[in-house]
C-alpha cells in the first residue's frame, strides 16, 4: 500500500530542506552564469525566496487558466490539472524564473499534461484558448517543450491522489459505517485544491495524500472512521508503522490547512 515505486524514488524529496536547497542552487547557478558575462549589479537579481513568490503567483494563474479552459465544452479532467501542477513545481525546483518566464513554462506544462494524460487537444486548439498571437504562442510552447522535458528528467507518468481517493471511497462505502459517504467529496476536493499550493506533492506519496484528504473530509463532515482506518486500511501494518503513517497524515493535513484556501 505504501511501498516504494519509481515516483517515490525519483520524484519525492525526503524532507522540505532538500527542496529549499535545490531552489537555492538553481537561483545561485543562474546568478553565477549571468554575472560571468554581464556587468550586473548584485541587487538586480532575485533571491531564492523572491523567486518562490513569483512561482507561487503563477501557480494561481495556472489554477485560473483551468477555470476558463474547456476546449471540449466540458471540465478538464483532474488528472490533467494535477499533472500540470506537478510538472510546473518540479521545473522551478531546478530552474530559475530569471532564466525562464513562468507564464511560458506554465502554459507548456499544461499543454504537455494534456498530451501525457491523453486529453486530446491540438496545439492550434490550445493556443486559441490562450489569447494573444496564436503563431507566437505556438512557437514558444513547442520551443520550450523539449526544455521542460529535459528539466523534468523525462519522467512524465505520475500517480495522483485522485485515483487513490476513489479506491478509499469504494472501501468506505462497502465497509465503513458511514451515512451518505458522497458528502465527503466536497471537503476532499477543497483539500486537494489547497494541497497544490504547497510542496506536499513533492514530499509524500499520492496514497498518503489521499488518505489525509479523506481524513480531513471526514473531520469536516463531523464523522469518525478511526476504527475503519486503523483496522481496515492500515490493519496489515505493524503498530509502529501504523503510528508513523498516521503521524505523516496529520502533518499533511496540518500543512495544507495552514496554507489556507487556494488563492482567488
Amino acid at each position: 500500500m505504501f511501498s516504494n515505486n519509481t515516483q517515490n524514488k525519483y520524484l519525492i524529496f525526503s524532507n522540505k530542506e532538500k527542496i529549499t536547497r535545490n531552489r537555492e542552487k538553481a537561483n545561485k547557478r543562474y546568478i553565477e552564469s549571468a554575472a560571468s558575462y554581464e556587468k550586473c549589479v548584485k541587487d538586480c537579481f532575485l533571491n531564492a525566496e523572491e523567486e518562490l513568490m513569483v512561482v507561487k503567483c503563477y501557480e494561481n494563474c495556472l489554477k485560473q487558466f483551468f477555470v476558463h479552459f474547456n476546449p471540449k465544452n466540458e471540465p478538464v479532467p483532474k488528472e490533467v490539472k494535477g499533472t500540470a501542477f506537478h510538472f510546473y513545481k518540479r521545473f522551478f525546483i531546478v530552474s530559475s524564473v530569471m532564466d525562464y518566464h513562468p507564464r511560458e513554462i506554465m502554459l507548456t506544462c499544461i499543454y504537455l499534461a494534456c498530451k501525457i494524460c491523453d486529453y486530446a487537444v491540438s496545439i492550434d486548439m490550445f493556443v486559441r484558448s490562450i489569447g494573444g498571437d496564436p503563431r507566437l504562442m505556438k512557437f514558444i510552447i513547442l520551443d520550450q517543450e523539449i526544455e521542460v522535458l529535459y528539466r523534468l528528467g523525462f519522467r512524465l507518468h505520475i500517480s495522483l491522489p485522485h485515483r487513490c481517493i476513489e479506491e478509499y471511497m469504494t472501501q468506505i462505502r462497502d465497509q465503513a459505517n458511514l451515512e451518505k459517504p458522497e458528502k465527503l467529496y466536497y471537503p476532499i476536493n477543497r483539500f486537494l485544491g489547497s494541497m497544490w499550493f504547497t510542496d506536499i506533492c513533492l514530499l509524500y506519496s499520492p496514497t498518503l495524500i489521499a488518505l489525509a484528504a479523506v481524513m480531513q473530509g471526514v473531520s469536516r463532515c463531523r464523522e469518525n472512521i478511526d476504527h475503519f482506518v486503523n483496522h481496515n486500511l492500515l490493519g496489515c501494518l505493524p503498530e509502529n508503522k501504523r503510528k508513523d503513517v498516521l503521524l505523516i497524515v496529520r502533518d499533511i493535513r496540518s500543512t495544507v490547512i495552514k496554507s489556507g484556501s487556494p488563492p482567488k
